[in-house]
């Protein structure tokens, strides 16, 4: 149809967008999608250049399988900080895949959905407080325990790691300070937990309802049916939720580098100080010059070449797991010699592995339990007005600087990924074929961005935007970074809630004489808003929690004389200022700062999930309506 006005049987008038003009909103909708493809080759390409000095100076595989890293003697092998950081990943994926994956069996089978509490005296309270109880659903209490651990930001758990786990085993420990591998691997194993129970849970719950119940009906028990036959059909959700827990492991850089020791040691002992490749570069990269061919700065840029390999190494893994359930090979083990069926009704081993998950879940909230009071007991008496909004100066540091700048990194970054984020997903969603060769492209390539360690995302910010804005530190850079740090967030969140957007609301809409530009904008969108409001507060919380990006971008400034105020400055945010705490302790600035102000990231952290939890409890009443 031409772009012309015409008349609705009401008399509104109704403007049909021209085909010129649908083909132009479809390719500003593609020019969205490519820019993660853009995106993952533009760091890809400017770390790789950013390496190249110290590649052309001491060779590549001799910097990979150098064992010596001594910057006064110009020696830059990265052989030790890869081992410990693939010993470290392995222990904390020994620990929290184990946990993780026996937290979702707990959690979809044995999680019951409501307190059964019986009283039958006359006290009207107490008769209130247990119908209270009893209406609390269990199952969405310890959803939440889960999704809230994943929220808390890793520094907080750096400082969990400083003064609970390496105080609990520094008894064990030769040096007497409990930092080295098996903290570190504690530590991780804490901060991947969630995202292994996640995806482990939506694997269990994919698998047929008819797998389990035909199981109970051949005569197995519950645990029987469980752990033989179902989980047997989800081990490809599973294996997937391990690689992502592996690559969320990999590339942790703040809480490892507080618990880890720092030392560039080969792990002889479970307590040796040792240095990961991301703790190397947190620990270095201050003193390296600015020079482009400053050796110390391109071997740091070639650790971060390096640990972005192995983490699109671990990311494009997950192309291997199959993606569909096999229930014949899941069950065969089942089968007897004869080829009938064999089951037994008692079974010492499907017993024991029920009451692990028992154990590994209560495990999971005693851990956030016990993280919730180590902050509000340490935190809470170091609160005051001042600290929170006073003047700000290098003598007495309160957090006004820290809320400036994190509300601009907020307000830049969404105003940047949000539209991008969105115009991507309606492409995927609205425009682009259904299982071509160029969704799948698009989507390896988001899903490769997601999966980039947060400190190469900050090298990457500090040789890219850093350069583009005044050749400096700046809230701006560190916005810029963060947007392509939030931007597969976005896009995959806003891509499923598209989906969910019933097709007869789109055909009703064509059915009306409306096109696809003007059907999406008035009914797509709208109805899909919920979803899109969860990915910008899931956002938020990234980029609340995030730190080891923005150091090395927006930098670390905590005075309030002129400069927090400017975006174009340099400005710490409230975990950037958690940090510094920790790395740059002084008179004025030390522990107890860091808990206060921990506290107020996990109010920040309470309640962007209470609001994600809001608007979940919406949708899902709207869709049973």
């Amino acid at each position: 149809m031409d772009n012309t006005l015409q008349k609705t049987q009401n008399g509104k008038r109704r403007i049909n967008v021209s085909k010129g003009k649908e083909k132009t909103v479809g390719a500003l909708f593609f020019v969205c999608a490519g820019l993660s493809v853009v995106a993952v080759f533009g760091i890809i390409a400017y770390i790789l250049y950013a390496s190249v000095p110290a590649f052309r100076e001491y060779g590549f595989f001799q910097m990979l399988f150098g064992a010596k890293w001594n910057t006064e003697r110009g020696e830059y092998g990265l052989l030790t900080m890869l081992v410990n950081t693939l010993v470290v990943t392995f222990g904390a994926l020994l620990i929290g895949g184990t946990i993780g994956v026996f937290t979702a069996i707990f959690l979809v089978f044995w999680c019951p959905d409501r307190f059964h509490l019986r009283y039958e005296g006359k006290n009207r309270a107490l008769r209130r407080i247990a119908r209270a109880v009893n209406a609390i659903n269990l199952r969405t209490v310890f959803d939440q325990v889960i999704k809230l651990l994943s929220g808390i930001p890793s520094v907080i758990f750096g400082y969990f790691g400083v003064s609970v786990i390496c105080a609990m085993i520094k008894g064990m420990d030769v040096y007497g300070i409990g930092k080295g591998p098996l903290a570190s691997a504690l530590v991780l194993a804490i901060m991947i937990v969630p995202t292994i129970a996640s995806l482990s849970k939506n694997a269990l719950e994919a698998v047929p309802q008819s797998y389990f119940e035909g199981a109970l009906a051949l005569g197995n028990t519950k645990a029987q049916a469980v752990f033989r036959v179902v989980f047997p059909a989800a081990r490809s959700g599973v294996v997937s939720a391990l690689i992502l827990g592996v690559g969320r492991a990999v590339g942790e850089t703040m809480a490892v580098a507080m618990v880890s020791g720092g030392r560039v040691f080969f792990p002889e002992g479970l307590f040796t100080p040792v240095r990961t490749l991301t703790t190397n570069i947190a620990i270095e990269f201050a003193d390296a010059g600015h020079a482009w061919d400053d050796p110390l700065r391109s071997a740091l840029f070639a650790s971060g070449f390096v640990l972005l390999l192995l983490a699109l190494v671990v990311n494009l893994s997950l192309n291997l797991v199959p993606k569909e359930y096999k229930g014949k090979k899941g069950t065969k083990q089942l089968r007897g010699q004869g080829g009938e069926a064999v089951y037994r009704k008692k079974g010492l081993v499907p017993e024991i592995l029920k009451y692990a998950a028992f154990f590994m879940a209560a495990l999971v909230v005693a851990v956030l339990i016990s993280i919730i009071l180590f902050i509000l007991i340490n935190g809470i008496p170091h609160l005051s007005w001042s600290f929170l909004f006073g003047p700000s100066d290098f003598s007495h540091p309160s957090l006004l600087p820290a809320f400036i700048s994190t509300g601009y990194v907020i307000l830049i970054s969404l105003a940047i990924a949000l539209p991008v984020g969105i115009g991507a997903a309606i492409f995927l969603v609205e425009y682009a074929k259904p299982g071509s060769k160029l969704v799948k492209v698009i989507r390896t390539f988001v899903d490769t961005l997601a999966g980039v360690p947060s400190i190469v995302f900050g090298l990457f910010g500090n040789l890219f935007f850093c350069k583009i804005f005044g050749d400096t530190y700046s809230v701006v850079a560190g916005s810029f970074t963060m947007a392509l740090i939030i931007l597969p967030t976005i896009i995959r969140s806003t891509e499923e809630s598209l989906i969910a957007v019933p097709a007869s609301l789109r055909e009703a809409s064509y059915g009306l004489g409306a096109g696809k530009a003007r059907t999406i904008f008035k009914v797509v969108l709208p109805s899909a808003f919920p979803g899109i409001a969860t990915a910008a507060i899931l956002a938020i919380g990234r980029i609340v929690g995030e730190s080891a990006a923005l150091i090395y971008t927006s930098g670390m400034l905590v005075t309030t004389e002129g400069s927090a105020v400017n975006p174009m400055n340099m400005g710490a945010t409230l975990t950037v200022f958690l940090y510094m705490c920790w790395a740059e302790p002084n008179s004025y600035l030390g522990f107890n700062q860091a808990y206060a102000t921990a506290v107020v990231l996990l109010l920040c952290t309470l309640i962007l999930n209470f609001a994600v939890y809001l608007i979940q409890r919406r949708v899902q009443k709207k869709q049973k309506r």
